[in-house]
């Protein structure tokens, strides 16, 4: 009886005390922080069951570059793009990833590494396998940039002496989600990088996955025919064609109702709005929508709207130096789109810089 006394308690023991944690600070220290290579934005690399450092269960394994949508999208949506799954029993073109249910888990983000940041749960859970069985795991944790996700991927089963899941592994887990995305036509690059931190499960690596433009096309083309394209996306197609066709309609109904009139008066009201109507109309559009999305709409709607005022007005061979310059103009806006999207006035200077500088560049007699 004794023995079978000390062998419950060693394995309570080793449950509790020996998975815990050192630190009881309840926020991570700066130095515990870590961000991948080329983001601009930190997180503390575990999980916790509470907001506090003291209650910290696995290390984060798993970091996919892109916007939240994106990084959601290439493990639940996978049908219109030529797909694999890592579970050879899974058909080809169907995600093996459902949605899951499991304990809230906590990490902790901030946009620099000495600025007070914040814990926040999982954004969605993930699965393969079976809930009464074994399965592969994951929790996603968009980061503070809302540029990559950070995923904390393990394996598990059903114990029914617990009445739980008992977590069996990590690498497990990091390899599995590997094998899912490696050769994927949407992903560029899948590589392991050493953060230093152990415990939780990591001897300090984490696994890093890079999308390419297979994703990025698609990501472009889905917001202009997805059922999700709001009233807001809609409008700043709608609005880019309106502004730049309707000054162009403004100069023709001006100058045949006011021949005798110097032409440069028209432009002096005309030139203006074109010139400040594009990006205010997408800047107050953009805002919390999805970077990508709206930058997309922005720069193809300003090109369909300045290819549709060529055609209006009988231009059929368009010079080089004029296609580039347009091309030039769309891109600028669609950064400004961009950046409000992503509330970084870095990126919105930058945008309307490059607009006002390609705007400048023919005033100037460059182009």
């Amino acid at each position: 009886m004794w023995l079978a006394i000390l062998l419950v308690g060693a394995g309570v023991y080793g449950t509790t005390v020996l998975g815990a944690p050192a630190s009881n600070q309840p926020d991570p220290q700066p130095d515990q922080l870590v961000a991948p290579a080329g983001a601009d934005s930190y997180i503390w690399p575990y999980t916790s069951r509470s907001r506090s450092t003291a209650d910290r269960t696995l290390a984060l394994n798993v970091v996919v570059h892109g916007e939240p949508e994106q990084v959601h999208r290439i493990f639940v949506d996978r049908k219109d793009a030529n797909w694999t799954a890592a579970d050879p029993n899974v058909t080809a073109d169907i995600s093996p990833w459902r949605p899951a249910h499991g304990s809230v888990r906590y990490t902790y983000l901030t946009t620099a590494k000495n600025e007070t940041g914040r814990w926040v749960p999982a954004e969605y859970q993930l699965a393969v396998g079976n809930y009464f069985g074994q399965q592969t795991h994951i929790r996603a944790y968009p980061s503070a940039s809302r540029n990559w996700t950070a995923l904390q991927a393990h394996t598990e089963y059903w114990d029914w002496f617990r009445v739980r899941h008992t977590v069996t592994g990590v690498a497990p887990a990091t390899q599995f989600v590997e094998e899912d995305l490696r050769d994927e036509p949407f992903v560029a690059e899948v590589s392991r990088i050493q953060h230093g931190h152990t415990g939780g499960g990591s001897a300090g690596w984490w696994t890093v996955v890079k999308l390419g433009p297979a994703l990025l096309l698609a990501a472009g083309a889905g917001p202009l025919t997805s059922r999700q394209l709001s009233v807001r996306d809609a409008a700043i197609v709608v609005g880019l064609l309106g502004l730049v066709l309707g000054v162009r309609a403004f100069g023709l109904a001006a100058e045949a109702v006011f021949p005798g009139v110097n032409p440069k008066l028209f432009v002096a009201v005309g030139y203006p709005v074109l010139a400040v109507g594009p990006p205010l109309l997408v800047s107050a559009l953009a805002t919390d929508r999805p970077a990508l999305r709206v930058s997309v709409l922005a720069a193809v709607g300003l090109l369909t709207a300045t290819g549709l005022d060529l055609t209006f007005v009988g231009v059929v061979h368009v010079p080089d130096r004029i296609v580039f310059h347009r091309m030039t103009v769309a891109a600028a806006l669609g950064i400004v789109a961009f950046g409000t999207a992503r509330d970084d006035r870095h990126i919105v200077g930058g945008g309307l810089s490059a607009w006002v500088i390609a705007l400048a560049a023919p005033l100037a007699g460059v182009l």
